[in-house]
């Protein structure tokens, strides 16, 4: 049995030198997003050697994994994971797997596992170059948003510091007092622990940030890491409603100032959120990262 321990702030360079491995643009692989969601999925890890970095979590009520990272035998690793598994008196399960990997998967061990994709949770991203310059008619209503943010406001953007990072809770207490709070909807108490983790570790975790300060109020914010060479990840985009244009002018400008030497931009899912699909859809994505579940047909 693998020797699994929750993960920790301190376990950063040995979990992200095994992400800077990797080619997959999905937000999985994402060392700020595993620590700062750790609480809600129960997140551990295991190094087997310095070959393969392993990583368990819950996800609804069945235990699994990520697809394993490393330099070592794809067939070795997911073979070890089995029998892990096995021993816990487990199904084996593979979560957050795209297309690209279960591939990969086959390749080794042919025939051997089901994929299922879930469009709630395939990941969307989008062409950097489009996001910054929104040119062309499909980007007409969102310029014509920012025109009238930038007639209707004295604003400044500016990158998230340690120095700010209290009027960003600020305004993310605010933001969820318009959401009717952050105490009984459990995902929302869930995000409200997630973002608190991520701004306490926001240098440590290498987090970027941009926030548009309004009327001397931070009333907008992003922040996100990279994913791989050529794709960014944002983790999170916050505005208030009453602000005309606060979501559209956060986009563009963080995509402006953070994101100009990539091709994508990968904004995460929509989790079957019909508003949020909708919104991610009016930016037209380049890509519809599909992701899925693997399980084993049969044991050999």
């Amino acid at each position: 049995m693998l020797a699994f321990t929750p993960i920790r702030i301190e376990d950063k360079d040995t979990i992200q030198s095994f992400f800077n491995q990797s080619v997959f643009r999905n937000c999985d692989f994402s060392f700020s997003n595993i620590f700062s969601w750790r609480h809600l999925y129960n997140t551990t890890f295991a190094v087997e050697g310095s070959n393969f970095l392993f990583i368990r979590f819950q996800a609804s009520e069945e235990p699994g994994y990520l697809f394993p990272l490393g330099s070592g035998d794809l067939k070795t690793a997911l073979e070890i994971l089995m029998a892990d598994a096995a021993e816990r008196g487990d199904d084996f399960r593979l979560y957050a797997v795209t297309s690209e990997m279960f591939a990969q998967i086959e390749q080794v061990l042919p025939g051997r596992f089901s994929f299922e994709s879930d469009r709630d949770w395939y990941e969307y991203l989008y062409s950097a170059d489009d996001l910054i310059r929104l040119v062309g008619k499909k980007y007409q209503a969102k310029r014509n948003h920012i025109n009238k943010f930038k007639r209707t406001y004295e604003w400044e953007y500016l990158p998230i510091t340690r120095e700010i990072i209290p009027d960003c809770l600020q305004l993310y207490r605010r933001w969820c007092a318009e959401n009717g709070g952050c105490s009984d909807d459990q995902s929302l108490v869930q995000e409200c622990l997630a973002t608190h983790q991520a701004f306490e570790h926001f240098e440590r975790l290498g987090l970027i940030g941009g926030a548009l300060r309004i009327g001397g109020e931070i009333l907008a914010y992003s922040y996100g890491q990279a994913l791989a060479a050529d794709t960014f990840g944002i983790h999170a985009e916050k505005s208030l409603y009453e602000i005309d244009g606060g979501f559209t002018m956060i986009n563009q400008q963080f995509a402006e100032h953070n994101c100009g030497e990539y091709r994508y931009i990968n904004r995460e899912e929509d989790l079957g959120l019909v508003s949020l699909r909708q919104a991610k859809m009016s930016y037209h994505p380049a890509v519809l990262l599909e992701k899925g579940e693997v399980r084993e047909l049969f044991a050999p």
